[in-house]
């Protein structure tokens, strides 16, 4: 509305200026004095002649310092700029009616919760490019009007409590702010535009935009974004494509995935924890009261939830959960839900004694430390079984047991074997004898017989 009245100032200015009266000096009040405009003028102090019927005055791209308490008698002003000027701090005694407030390019350093007291008709406050560092809590909130609030280029370092929730349109781009707090994104209901670009942003919380249910743009560009596990939320809730948004975000850490998109990078290449869509986990997983079960544990909704589900359980409550599992051979996290970290955390938490750690263990795990300590038994049964006798119990259970049954079983096999054999040979010796015997009698039968011819 301000920039269509001072676009339309701009050509009605020359011609309504010469009839127009009364008017401040160097100023111009096109149509009845309604709207006054002082701007780029070198003023120090507001003009005295200002007619109090004014509701739209511009005093913008001067060098006021102070204007408390100045303004007050304009009953009926509702759009103010006080913009490139050399405000320090945030005006006094402004007008009540005032529906827009422009202080963009000031030095205000500082939002106090009594300066917005009495704007309760505000829709509009510009405060782009000052150098606030903070703002009272609950400064904001007493403007039960306001839809748009600009505090793009300030020095904020985390964002203002307290959000009127009647804002739609918020700027927080050009800042220092490192975190999103959600209880003060929560309260914003109404929200449909919000820009933090160009900030300090390294993850965003789980659920940070989930209770804005309208809003419909985002900038989240230009941050310092690590793309490891903590950026997960952020990533799913990208892919979704439900908003019109900037999706070119680009990692600053950790080194490897420096300068690369985020969108253009897998789940493990950002989260080495989470399993790849289609492998089993064939390991159950604790939830704080029960075993979490899932019908398709290789989805990524299922994963996440899991890992939702364990990440809000306190270390200690993951620790006395490990101690009253049974003592199975199945372990109670797997490589996806425990941690190193976590895992070196069970070590030194004073609620859990490595003593009730070992618990887990296999049950046979102490009978073989006993076995590997004692010295090795000596048995007078043969030199394989004295062997054998000095192995842990464990590994003597996998190998075969000296049976005096089995060994008299293999003994008998051997025998009958071995007189088969005898008896085999021993017929091929009498059948090798009787065949030298009868070629021995049928020579002497062919011999006889001619010595005889030869005598007669």
């Amino acid at each position: 509305m301000t920039g269509c009245k001072v676009f339309l100032a701009l050509f009605v200015c020359p011609l309504a200026c010469l009839t127009m009266s009364p008017c401040p000096p160097g100023c111009c009040c096109p149509g009845k004095s309604f709207l006054v405009l002082c701007e780029s003028l070198g003023l120090r102090s507001l003009p005295r002649s200002v007619p109090l019927s004014t509701s739209a005055l511009s005093v913008a791209r001067n060098q006021l310092c102070n204007v408390d308490h100045l303004l007050r008698p304009f009953s009926g002003l509702q759009e103010l700029s006080l913009s490139h000027n050399l405000l320090a701090r945030f005006p006094r005694g402004l007008p009540p009616s005032l529906e827009s407030l422009l202080l963009q390019e000031n030095r205000i350093t500082y939002i106090t919760s009594g300066a917005l007291r009495q704007l309760r008709n505000l829709t509009r406050l510009d405060l782009e490019d000052n150098k606030i560092r903070a703002i009272q809590p609950g400064a904001l909130l007493g403007l039960k009007k306001l839809k748009v609030l600009t505090l793009k280029g300030n020095k904020l370092t985390s964002l203002p409590l307290n959000f009127p929730p009647s804002l739609t349109h918020l700027d927080l781009s050009k800042n220092c702010i490192s975190s999103l707090d959600l209880p003060s994104l929560s309260a914003l209901i109404n929200l449909q535009v919000l820009q933090i670009n160009s900030n300090c942003l390294r993850s965003v919380p789980e659920n940070t935009f989930d209770s804005l249910p309208r809003l419909r743009s985002v900038d989240l560009t230009n941050n310092l974004w690590v793309c490891e596990c903590d950026i997960l939320y952020l990533y799913r809730w990208l892919l979704s494509g439900r908003l019109r948004m900037a999706t070119d975000l680009v990692c600053k850490e950790p080194v490897h995935l420096a300068h690369r998109l985020l969108l253009n990078l897998s789940i493990i290449s950002i989260c080495p924890r989470v399993l790849k869509p289609k492998e089993k986990m064939n390991q159950p997983m604790l939830n704080s009261a029960e075993v979490v079960k899932t019908s398709d544990p290789g989805s990524y909704e299922d994963k996440d939830h899991l890992l939702q589900n364990i990440s809000k359980e306190p270390t200690i409550t993951k620790a006395q959960n490990l101690h009253n599992l049974p003592k199975t051979r199945v372990l109670p996290y797997s490589l996806e839900t425990l941690t190193y970290e976590e895992c070196l955390s069970f070590n030194i938490s004073q609620s859990v004694s490595p003593a009730d750690l070992k618990t887990t263990s296999f049950p046979e795990d102490q009978r073989c430390r006993e076995n590997m300590t004692a010295p090795y038994p000596k048995s007078n049964a043969s030199s394989a079984a004295g062997t054998r006798s000095g192995l842990p119990t464990s590994i003597q259970e996998l190998l075969p047991t000296a049976n005096p049954q089995m060994f008299s079983q293999r003994d008998s096999t051997v025998i009958v074997s071995l007189l088969a054999v005898l008896c085999i040979l021993l017929v091929l010796v009498m059948l090798m004898v009787l065949t030298v015997l009868k070629k021995v009698l049928v020579h002497q039968q062919r011999v006889v017989p001619a010595n005889e011819r030869s005598v007669g």
